[in-house]
């Protein structure tokens, strides 16, 4: 019986005045079609104190053979 294994993208995308830019609508719609689901978002700042970026946590599961 196969066992369910978890693989993980992280994607960190430039963001400005805490929104996201809708030309990376099509990045992330190929993401899902390949099958990575978002579970988890997040701001990121980067010494400024302003939202500079947005870190996006994908994963999608990839089946193992038992061993």
């Amino acid at each position: 019986m196969a066992r369910v294994v978890w693989e993980y993208k992280i994607l960190n995308i430039r963001s400005e005045n805490y929104r996201l830019d809708p030309t990376y609508e099509p990045q992330l719609n190929r993401l899902g079609e390949d099958g990575w689901e978002l579970v988890g978002i997040t701001a990121i700042n980067f010494k400024t104190g302003a939202t500079d970026h947005i870190g996006m946590v994908f994963k999608r599961c990839r089946e193992v053979s038992a061993t």
